[in-house]
């Protein structure tokens, strides 16, 4: 069962996430973080509370539809009509099928709920604690299962579930071990990260601010959103928060105006044999000490580029990528996604 990071001070700041004291302690750069992160997880919340509600309703439409079939079942049987009782037998069959997927996909959506909510207790938590440090949170681990761990900079190992820790600074490793995974916001909301079981990968900004993935080993799932759909979503909570009166970090048109230089900030993932450059896509990374890298993407393209050579190429949906362990890259190739374990979605 996965496990969220939860403590007392959720239920404080959940009544006004945005209060006056903690508009003061709080510098620009960390408001649009935690404004980011929250915003997006209260979307992904909103988004799997209207889905259970959608699939509520398809489970009573097909409730309905097994009742009446069955009605006719016995009719027809009565009647001696056996055509009639083929038909509908075929339509309680076909409505029990459907009423199995919308259950599942009901419960899907329910996880999607509690992994939001989770998600949003963490950031409201754990950035608002992290206030008064100097370093620079680059993402914050929302959700996780199993043994998951920390390694600062300096060394230090942090579990995080015994530490109830998910805020990841500059330089930092986040380890996975077997059965486990976690679940990041990075990019100031707009990007997450699914780590799977036996991976490792450090979280960095450069000299230049590009913030980076540094993919070490195992495999993750990345997306990230476009710039301009997110600044839109952006702005549209912001907006609403504001007519609601709620109090924010900064003056709104100024906050806006960070905002719009802040969401331009780029991010790459790198590893030892080559780099990739995101804007805007969902794709999987698999590294490999004696195979190298793999890209799959899922939506939208992906620059990549080794580290032997100027060939750069860009795989688009439905196509890998590959960087041998010497830095050599090779053409896109067509992958049918259908065919793998699909431990992102899980």
């Amino acid at each position: 069962m996965r496990k969220f990071i939860i403590t007392v001070f959720v239920l404080i700041v959940s009544l006004n996430p945005f209060s006056v004291s903690e508009a003061q302690m709080m510098g620009p750069e960390r408001s649009h973080w935690l404004l980011g992160v929250i915003f997006k997880l209260e979307n992904m919340r909103d988004k799997a509370i209207a889905d259970i509600q959608k699939y509520e309703g398809e489970i009573q439409k097909c409730d309905d539809t097994i009742n009446k079939s069955e009605n006719i079942v016995r009719l027809a049987q009565q009647n001696g009509n056996a055509k009639a009782e083929r038909i509908a037998r075929e339509a309680s069959i076909k409505a029990q099928e459907a009423r199995t997927k919308n259950r599942d996909n009901k419960t899907s959506a329910e996880h999607n709920k509690q992994r939001a909510e989770g998600g949003l207790a963490t950031v409201k938590n754990e950035l608002s604690k992290a206030l008064s440090q100097p370093q620079k949170v680059i993402s914050v681990i929302t959700n996780y299962s199993g043994r998951v761990s920390i390694q600062k900079k300096s060394g230090d190992i942090i579990d995080v579930a015994k530490n109830q820790t998910g805020l990841l600074e500059n330089g930092d490793d986040i380890v996975t071990y077997s059965n486990s995974s976690a679940e990041l916001q990075f990019l100031d909301g707009r990007g997450s990260l699914r780590v799977a079981e036996f991976s490792r990968v450090k979280m960095e900004e450069d000299d230049a601010g590009t913030e980076v993935m540094k993919m070490i080993q195992g495999k993750v799932s990345i997306g990230v959103e476009k710039a301009d759909t997110y600044q839109k979503m952006m702005e549209e909570k912001l907006k609403e928060y504001k007519e609601k009166g709620s109090n924010l970090p900064t003056e709104y048109e100024t906050f806006i105006k960070g905002l719009k230089a802040r969401i331009q900030s780029k991010f790459e993932v790198r590893t030892s044999s080559g780099a990739a450059s995101v804007r805007g896509t969902q794709f999987l990374v698999y590294e490999d000490e004696k195979r190298g890298t793999e890209l799959i993407v899922l939506e939208g393209s992906v620059e990549m580029k080794g580290n032997k050579g100027d060939k750069t190429i860009v795989v688009n949906a439905g196509y890998k990528g590959s960087i041998t362990k010497d830095g050599i890259v090779s053409e896109p190739q067509k992958t049918d996604i259908s065919k793998r374990e699909t431990w992102w979605g899980k």
